[in-house]
């Protein structure tokens, strides 16, 4: 079962940092959109959230989305914030995974997968080694298949680090 535990958890992706990734050896971000990023029923990224992937590049880390959202929010949120979705496929599928990760041109261990949710974030990530970091969901309103996934990860307690660990805060990371 630890494969359904993220390495790391926090409540939003603007408390992850650039230079604690890096300390990590991460290279590459896979990044979930819906409820990640943005509210599931809106396309709008917030401009914090707009920052922190620019701080993210400023870094020199490489960045694609992978989402299973649909295909006119996944291009307005690419016209937003100039990163690019893997297309073809939809988590938690490994070839999904595997394809972001032959985008980034780089090997599971320098790769982070950020997302909302166990099941189609965090769970295959994990198998194909990754490290893996789950933020809270932006929002209560989801997909009505993701609601039964989010009563499983409550009910068996996947929501928690493996580790125990969160990012440091905003400003103190490395």
């Amino acid at each position: 079962m630890s494969h359904f535990r993220p390495d790391f958890a926090c409540r939003s992706v603007t408390e992850i940092e650039p230079g604690w990734l890096r300390s990590l050896g991460i290279e590459g971000l896979l990044i979930d959109i819906d409820n990640t990023l943005t509210r599931w029923e809106s396309a709008h990224i917030p401009p914090e959230v707009r920052e922190w992937l620019e701080s993210l590049r400023r870094e020199g880390l490489s960045i694609y989305f992978l989402s299973n959202g649909r295909g006119p929010k996944r291009r307005r949120v690419e016209q937003q914030t100039g990163v690019r979705c893997v297309t073809g496929g939809v988590k938690p599928l490994p070839s999904f995974f595997r394809a972001g990760l032959r985008h980034l041109n780089l090997p599971p261990e320098k790769v982070a997968m950020i997302g909302d949710m166990v099941f189609t974030d965090i769970w295959v990530a994990n198998r194909l080694g990754m490290t893996t970091i789950l933020v809270d969901p932006i929002s209560r309103i989801d997909f009505p298949v993701s609601k039964l996934f989010r009563l499983m990860e409550w009910a068996f307690r996947w929501r928690r680090p493996k580790n125990r660990l969160t990012p440091p805060p905003s400003g103190q990371g490395g």
